[in-house]
């Protein structure tokens, strides 16, 4: 291939293997697993409850309900353009694709980021540079300054290898970056140039309309920046390709929005979508104008206003990066505004705040990088360089060997990822799991059996199918029957707790996601209907807590009603139990020995079998 015989692209390929091994190669030294388990534990945060996402858009399986008794689902929102790539490489690779990707994913940051520097910099500086900001997250570990304010939202909300995002999502706001700066280096508008702002524009919106707020807010901004105040006649006299623009972003938004058009309304809810009217917009506004006016926020915005004012008078070189990335930090402060005022619906809004944190910490970092090379006329030779790709290369790797060495030193971690891959051999050496129904409370195990082909699920994580909030409490209400559990246990089950600084109760997050939000903005039904203490602490708290649950005391009255009038019918008793002995409902659970023979026992799981030759055994 052409692209490869371009020396500087080898080696940012090199580079991108190198830091692609590094993670595998110490995860395997670490740890005996089999793919399918190896992939659910090496995702990056919660990103593995994506893969089902992945597999339904594969395989287009967009409304499995995973029950006998059910057929007849709506469709299960996907965030489409997000996942795609992974779902075409899952169709041609198998659970390969998830670590293939990686690798896809290292080498489009660095060769995006190469492009943008080079416009400013020599080639070796600008992989230096694009290396530099990939580690950003291992050297704030290594630094030990993750606890400083903000530092940790940079390490978290940048870029890494969750799936989809930053992982995809942030590839195609940082495409966005490279077009405003060939825009502002080169001809600003042509056809090619336009079709690929449609089609950026396109997969942001389809995959995390965040950014796409940021993206076109910061378009409009750039034009303002190139034209001043014949913006609008420009536009006017280049009204063909930005309308080609427009057919392009149409285009790709379409699969999307066809799936909006179909998906299962109950399902949106649970992600925490929310209608936005007067008095909630009139909320949000001025709490994020108060945060507009303190002191911390106003003296990084003046003084970087100021900086770049500075930056143009003296025509510093190379100051134009540093208008692009000034840009990207305007647009990231009025996006939120622009989409409160604009939009009829919302959800968890504090991305808008981790973008606006990021690009401020990129704007300084690309401002004292320009400043300094001005200055002081430095210029990296090669030589130099190479020590750089070796230095930062050397303090990634050692991150991943220390992240790997904690978790197989933290005796739980080790212990739960022994126990889940003996467990799912156990299950794909006696049963066929296709074949059969499984039952367990573990999310993990849930992903992983989805990823197994399982043909039917007993419960559900409600984030990863497409049933109404009905179906999902009757599954749990039927399986809590089955395991001898009591209306008490119920109640219990989905109690109301504080958890660090918010109330969430992780079993109502698995079975219900964020359908029951609380903070000073929303509470299930606008209900007020609290224990003291709870509504003082919800109805204090910010407007942007979305992750915040409480269920209100008259849903707990309506759902125990619904649990003693519900009976075990049409209930497909499970082939497969896996229960977790640390979760404080286990020791209430009655299996029938009659029916049902222990075939682990561990510390964290507890696997059944059900006393039903057919299925044993392929």
């Amino acid at each position: 291939m052409t692209l490869f015989r371009n020396k500087n692209i080898k080696k940012i390929l090199i580079l991108s293997i190198s830091l692609f091994l590094s993670k595998w190669i110490f995860s395997f030294y670490f740890f005996s697993e089999n793919l399918s388990v190896r992939i659910i534990f090496e995702s990056v945060a919660d990103g593995h409850y994506w893969y089902p996402y992945t597999k339904y858009l594969a395989f287009f399986e967009f409304n499995n309900s995973f029950d006998p008794f059910i057929d007849d689902l709506k469709i299960i929102a996907l965030p489409v353009s997000g996942i795609f790539i992974h779902s075409i490489f899952l169709k041609i690779f198998g659970y390969s694709a998830f670590v293939i990707i990686e690798l896809f994913a290292i080498f489009l940051f660095l060769i995006i980021f190469y492009k943008i520097f080079s416009y400013f910099f020599s080639e070796n500086e600008s992989i230096v540079l694009s290396l530099l900001l990939f580690t950003i997250p291992s050297i704030v570990t290594i630094l030990n300054i993750e606890n400083l304010p903000y530092i940790n939202l940079l390490k978290s909300s940048f870029y890494s290898l969750r799936v989809p995002r930053p992982m995809i999502n942030s590839l195609y706001l940082f495409t966005f970056l490279y077009l405003l700066i060939s825009m502002e280096k080169e001809v600003i508008i042509n056809k090619k140039k336009f079709i690929l702002l449609g089609l950026i524009l396109g997969l942001s919106l389809s995959s995390f309309y965040y950014f796409f707020v940021i993206e076109t807010t910061a378009f409009l901004f750039f034009l303002i920046y190139k034209f001043k105040f014949d913006f609008l006649k420009k536009i006017l006299e280049q009204r063909k390709n930005f309308l080609l623009s427009i057919f392009f972003f149409l285009l790709s938004i379409l699969p999307f929005f066809l799936n909006l058009l179909f998906h299962e309304k109950d399902f949106t809810e649970r992600q925490c979508i929310f209608n936005l009217d007067f008095e909630r917009k009139r909320i949000l506004l001025d709490h994020y104008l108060n945060g507009y006016i303190k002191i911390e926020f106003l003296s990084f915005f003046i003084a970087g206003s100021f900086l770049v004012y500075l930056a143009n008078k003296k025509k510093i070189l190379n100051c134009e990066i540093i208008n692009i990335f000034f840009i990207l930090f305007l647009a990231s402060v009025f996006a939120p505004i622009i989409f409160i005022i604009l939009s009829n619906k919302s959800c968890v809004l504090y991305h808008f705040n981790n973008a606006i944190v990021v690009w401020a910490f990129l704007f300084a970092i690309i401002y004292f990088i320009t400043i300094l090379k001005h200055f002081f006329k430095i210029e990296l030779n090669i030589n130099v360089c190479r020590i750089f790709f070796v230095l930062i290369s050397f303090l990634y790797c050692l991150n991943t060997y220390l992240e790997k060495e904690n978790k197989y030193n933290n005796q739980f971690v080790k212990n739960e990822r022994i126990e889940f891959q003996k467990v799912t051999k156990l299950i794909n050496d006696n049963i066929n799991i296709s074949n059969s129904t499984f039952m367990t409370f573990d999310s993990d195990l849930m992903i992983w059996a989805i990823l197994n082909n399982v043909k039917y699920l007993n419960l559900i994580n409600s984030l990863i199918v497409p049933k109404t909030d009905v179906m999902i409490e009757n599954d749990l209400i039927k399986s809590f029957k089955f395991l001898n559990l009591n209306v008490y246990d119920f109640k219990y089950f989905l109690r109301n707790k504080k958890e660090s600084w918010r109330y969430l109760n992780r079993e109502v997050r698995t079975f219900f996601a964020l359908k029951y939000q609380a903070n000073s903005l929303i509470t299930f039904n606008d209900s007020k209907n609290f224990d003291a203490e709870l509504a003082k602490n919800i109805f204090s708290s910010s407007p942007l807590y979305l992750q915040q649950s409480a269920i209100p005391n008259e849903e707990f009255v309506r759902l125990e009603k619904k649990f003693k009038k519900t009976k075990l019918e049409n209930f497909n008793e499970p082939e497969i139990i896996v229960l977790e002995k640390l979760k404080p409902i286990y020791k209430k659970i009655t299996i029938n020995k009659q029916d049902y023979r222990k075939l682990y026992d561990g510390n964290i799981y507890v696997l059944y079998f059900k006393k039903n030759p057919l299925i044993l055994s392929r």
